[in-house]
């Protein structure tokens, strides 16, 4: 078999793999976020594989070439989307915030601008064309990628739920090298009219071949919903968090004593190590506990919301009205009134010291005489 038609059966394979997963998961669930996304990088791989023969076309034999027409710009706009989208996904599979920053939001829409229109708009023959239709987009798609893998290691000795710690080890060991590399080597580091920059662009398009492979092989057994979900199958109530029956084990019951009664929350050193020790069980015995157990995704996430309910007492209380609210942060197991007061907006929406005077304002109303 002839190199050209070995070249062209990868990016064929490529294409099918690709379309393959994004029905397999939009199927699986197709109102999650994650799966939206997983869908659209699909898509985004296969728009780059149809450009890349036209774009390596004086490479390739007449017969494996396409001439895309005037669809050019659109495949373009989608093949260079899939760093942005790769970031997203990452911090929607591995992070417990709300938001996504506004900033990243902003340059992502930069480096679509600067590839189209930027390409029909900007003067081949300018002095800076290269730097603004080519470099500039893949730094930002390599900032990207870098983000989504911070987003991949963050919380990682924090995270409670064993599938997505796996997960996040299979994003860092592949996609997200690849997503962080493959921009710079076709777009800066190589020659766009080499050799070098085809043979780059058929390895890249081998690699996610085989990526995309082994992630469909993974989804074919059983439901595809299972790595991509990871809420708890029910949603803890308060007495679920607050009560350790006698059928709960002792390990959960030595759990919510510490919680509940030691409040060891408050300790401001507190690790999943050294909680794991006070309750005498394995760290991934104690995730495992806490994630099914609590409904706990994160780590932080327990040690926030078991502050936060200690403040909210203290806040309450008209003996401490007088109390700084940095007292109470710290009292609570904050090292700072800033964290203290972003992780109480987070769970509260609202700051401590207006939570404090609405909390005042009820309990002085209900003490008020009757018509008064």
């Amino acid at each position: 078999m002839s190199a050209p038609l070995i070249f062209f059966s990868i990016d064929v394979a490529t294409i099918v793999c690709a379309a393959l997963l994004g029905v397999r998961v939009l199927a699986s669930r197709p109102r999650l976020r994650s799966a939206q996304l997983i869908g659209l990088i699909a898509f985004s791989m296969a728009c780059g594989v149809v450009l890349g023969h036209q774009e390596y076309g004086y490479w390739m034999p007449p017969a494996f070439r396409i001439d895309v027409g005037g669809w050019a710009g659109f495949l373009n706009l989608s093949r260079n989307l899939t760093p942005g989208l790769f970031m997203l996904l990452c911090f929607t599979l591995f992070t417990d915030q709300r938001r996504f920053p506004l900033w990243l939001l902003l340059l992502l829409v930069v480096q679509l601008g600067l590839e189209e229109p930027g390409h029909a708009l900007i003067p081949a023959a300018w002095r800076y064309a290269r730097l603004a239709t080519q470099t500039a987009p893949a730094l930002l798609q390599t900032l990207f990628a870098a983000f989504a893998l911070y987003w991949t290691v963050a919380d990682w000795r924090f995270d409670m739920v064993e599938r997505r710690r796996r997960i996040r080890a299979l994003t860092l060991a592949i996609s997200g090298v690849v997503a962080m590399v493959s921009g710079l080597l076709t777009r800066v580091l190589i020659d766009p009219a080499s050799p070098a920059n085809y043979i780059a662009h058929v390895t890249l398009m081998a690699t996610d071949l085989a990526i995309l492979a082994f992630v469909l092989f993974q989804l074919t057994n059983g439901d595809v919903g299972r790595y991509l979900d990871f809420d708890p199958a029910e949603p803890p109530s308060p007495a679920r968090r607050s009560t350790a029956d006698a059928d709960s084990g002792p390990a959960l019951a030595r759990l919510m004593a510490l919680l509940e009664d030691e409040r060891v929350c408050q300790n401001e050193g507190l690790s999943l190590k050294g909680l794991a020790d006070r309750v005498g069980l394995p760290e991934y015995r104690l995730r495992k506990l806490i994630h099914e157990q609590l409904g706990y995704r994160n780590f932080n996430a327990l040690l926030h919301d078991y502050r936060i309910r200690e403040a909210c007492r203290q806040l309450s209380d008209p003996g401490l009205r007088r109390t700084p609210i940095l007292t109470i942060a710290l009292s609570v197991g904050y090292a700072s009134v800033n964290t203290f007061s972003r992780g109480f907006r987070e769970i509260m929406g609202v700051t401590p010291s207006a939570y404090r005077d609405a909390e005042l304002a009820k309990l002085a109303a209900r003490g008020r005489p009757e018509g008064e």
